[in-house]
C-alpha cells in the first residue's frame, strides 16, 4: 500500500530539541548556548563543538519572537517548506520550527493555520515546521489520495484549500 512517507528521522528529533541551553561540554566558555542542530548526530551542540562535526551536515537554529526559527533557505535544501508562512529577520527569510503558543484569540476572517488556527497570509497553509509535518491524515473524512492531488493544484490555480481544509476539519 502506498501512504504518506514518514518524515525523516533527524527532522523529527529536531522538532522536539530544547535550544539555547548551555552546553555542559563548554559550560565555562563565553558564547556557549547550543544553537546548532548536527543532522549526522541529531543532537544539538555550541559552536565550540563545531571542530568536532566539522565535516556534518548542520543546521543553525536562531531565535525570532523568542522562538526556534531556521532560515528558509537552509531548510529548503533539506525538505519541502512550501506552505509554510515565512517571516522576515535581520533581512533573513526564517520559517518557526514549532507551533507557537496563542497568545489572544484571532478576531476576524482569514486564513488560518490547519493544525493550529493561528492566523496566516494567504496563500499559506502552516505556521511552521512542525504543523506541516504533523499527520493531517487524522483528520476527519481525510482521503488519502486526495492530499496530493490538492497541494499540486494549489501550486497552479487559484483552488482555495484553505475553505477545503475547515470543512473537512470541522465535518
Amino acid at each position: 500500500m502506498v501512504g504518506p512517507r514518514p518524515i525523516p528521522h533527524w527532522l523529527g528529533v529536531l522538532l522536539g530539541q530544547k535550544f539555547f541551553d548551555p552546553c555542559i561540554l563548554h559550560e565555562s566558555a563565553k558564547k556557549n548556548e547550543k544553537n546548532i542542530f548536527c543532522l549526522n548526530c541529531c543532537i544539538t551542540i555550541c559552536p565550540h563543538c563545531l571542530p568536532l562535526h566539522r565535516h556534518h551536515r548542520r543546521l543553525q537554529i536562531r531565535r525570532y519572537v523568542y522562538q526556534d526559527v531556521i532560515r528558509l533557505s537552509d531548510a529548503q535544501k533539506l525538505i519541502n517548506c512550501s506552505l509554510v508562512q515565512p517571516y522576515t529577520t535581520n533581512s533573513a527569510k526564517v520559517i518557526f520550527l514549532n507551533e507557537r503558543p496563542m497568545s489572544r484569540p484571532f478576531r476576524g476572517s482569514g486564513n488560518l493555520c490547519v493544525k493550529c488556527d493561528r492566523s496566516l497570509q494567504d496563500p499559506f497553509l502552516f505556521c511552521s515546521l512542525s504543523c506541516k509535518v504533523h499527520p493531517i491524515f487524522t483528520l476527519p473524512n481525510f482521503d488519502v489520495l486526495t492530499m496530493p492531488l490538492l497541494l499540486f493544484l494549489s501550486l497552479f490555480s487559484t483552488v482555495n484549500l484553505m475553505s477545503f481544509f475547515r470543512n473537512m476539519h470541522a465535518g
